[in-house]
């Protein structure tokens, strides 16, 4: 399953605090909408009936020879508005007589009740109006006068669409300010456990204790299983881990003595056998493979021993990087020799003072060199150069052999992890594991790149320069 396609916790809780108010909000809206339609009706009616009843007394005081169309101008003045609404009215009784409007007057409608308004709504003339009438006795009138006056309903529908869209507004509004501030307090309340992934995450860098408990009394009650299972299973990985680890620094230990002896033995073997060529050069490669075997098990012993961050690995000594690369240049002399490699020191006569462990970092430059020496050819030269600027101090190691491809670089520093050569040395896998894991120990940087000359590798450790003078 892909993982992109699952929702974060954040995601899941903002939609459900989300989803209901906006659910919340649409009923309301609806509610409100219904409630707008109501108010605005009834107050366009209350005018509507006021306009009416102004007829009615108009038409009353005038009597029956003074009804034209002036009766009705003050009532049309209180309808009147920005809207331009039109208006109409008719006054009629049941023997045919009627003034007004002959449409309206002609307009089938129920019968209103005597002395009181009743609304309907009807189509006029193509528009749709709402209707208000009534039913009166007029002094003068042998009938009984049936009073109407209709409106368009612009003003109604503007002034409905104006406050709905206030509405929407603040419904809008109130809808954002709640997702913000349910986005806000699920931060606030998801903050413990991303306090707990940035301690998990710190657990990779350099100096920290990769299965260390998590303090469970900053966890929120809700997480307390899950962090109580992630503690039980770093223990059991830091068990299996440091039980792999023993085992490897136990073997290691006990393989040296009886590889000395083997080795000790082809020398005696290879001392009785002078003059016998073939004999002397199977001799030869037993004892190249057991030195290389010898110089793994070191590795090993090295690199559980960093691993368990046992015994003296004092990290706060001064050290001078330039004279450990001196030290091991003169270790490796007889080595590259042995190879018809060159080897040179160019390295400033100011110390290069840092603070770590010097037999760990000594390990790391003999690492590099190593290296550099067995894959050069034959009359190449092996430049290790020391150099520092105002916070850095760095030990270069510069060879003229193949180099390794670029897309190889970052994968040389797993462990055992070997490139495909054509020229026949083999590796263990572990030089470059070793020399990383020393450097993140010291918190400091150790790169590939390609040599000053363009042709070969380069390989730089860099570390923090210390405050304190360099020992004499």
């Amino acid at each position: 399953m892909d993982a992109s396609a699952v929702p974060s916790i954040r995601q899941r809780l903002l939609r459900n605090m989300v989803l209901p108010v906006g659910v919340l909000a649409i009923i309301f809206g609806i509610g409100g909408s219904f409630l707008i339609h109501s108010v605005v009706s009834m107050t366009q009616d209350r005018l509507l009936d006021a306009a009416l009843v102004s007829i009615v007394d108009r038409a009353t005081g005038r009597g029956t020879t003074n009804l034209d169309d002036t009766v009705a101008r003050g009532a049309i003045e209180i309808l009147s508005g920005e809207e331009n609404d039109r208006s109409a009215f008719c006054i009629s009784d049941d023997t045919g007589f009627q003034r007004g409007d002959a449409e309206l007057c002609a307009l089938e409608t129920p019968p209103p009740p005597t002395g009181t308004i009743m609304h309907v709504p009807a189509d006029l003339k193509g528009n749709q109006v709402r209707i208000a009438m009534t039913t009166r006795t007029v002094e003068g009138f042998a009938h009984p006068l049936t009073v109407k006056l209709a409106e368009t309903l612009n003003s109604r529908l503007n002034m409905e669409a104006r406050m709905i869209v206030v509405l929407v507004f603040f419904e809008a509004v109130l809808l954002s300010a709640a997702a913000i501030l349910s986005y806000l307090a699920i931060l606030r309340g998801l903050l413990p456990l991303t306090e707990i992934s940035q301690e998990l995450l710190g657990r990779a860098s350099p100096g920290a204790i990769p299965f260390a408990r998590i303090d469970t009394s900053r966890v929120p009650e809700e997480a307390i299983d899950l962090v109580s299972a992630i503690n039980t299973l770093m223990e059991r990985l830091d068990e299996t881990i440091a039980g792999v680890r023993d085992f490897t620094a136990d073997a290691s230990h006990q393989l040296r003595s009886p590889l000395g002896g083997v080795k000790l033995h082809l020398e005696l073997l290879a001392r009785q056998a002078v003059g016998q060529d073939d004999l002397l050069s199977t001799l030869g490669e037993a004892q190249n493979g057991v030195t290389r075997l010898q110089r793994m098990l070191q590795q090993l012993i090295v690199l559980a021993r960093v691993d368990a961050k046992s015994g003296p690995l004092d990290l706060d000594q001064v050290v001078d990087l330039g004279r450990l690369a001196a030290d091991v240049l003169a270790e490796q002399a007889p080595k590259a020799i042995s190879q018809d490699v060159d080897i040179l020191l160019d390295a400033p006569d100011e110390a290069i003072t840092v603070t770590g462990n010097p037999l760990l970092l000594k390990e790391v430059i003999t690492n590099l060199v190593e290296n550099a020496i067995a894959h050069s050819p034959a009359g190449a030269c092996v430049t290790v150069r020391g150099m520092m600027d105002a916070t850095t101090g760095t030990i270069a190691v510069e060879d003229e052999g193949p180099g390794i491809p670029e897309e190889e670089r970052s994968r040389v520093f797993q462990r055992f992890y070997q490139i495909t050569r054509g020229d026949g040395k083999p590796g263990s896998g572990l030089g470059l594991a070793i020399a990383r894991r020393i450097a993140d120990l010291h918190g400091g940087l150790i790169s590939l790149g390609d040599a000053a000359s363009g042709r070969g590798l380069r390989a730089r450790l860099s570390l923090r320069l210390s405050q304190a003078k360099s020992p004499d």
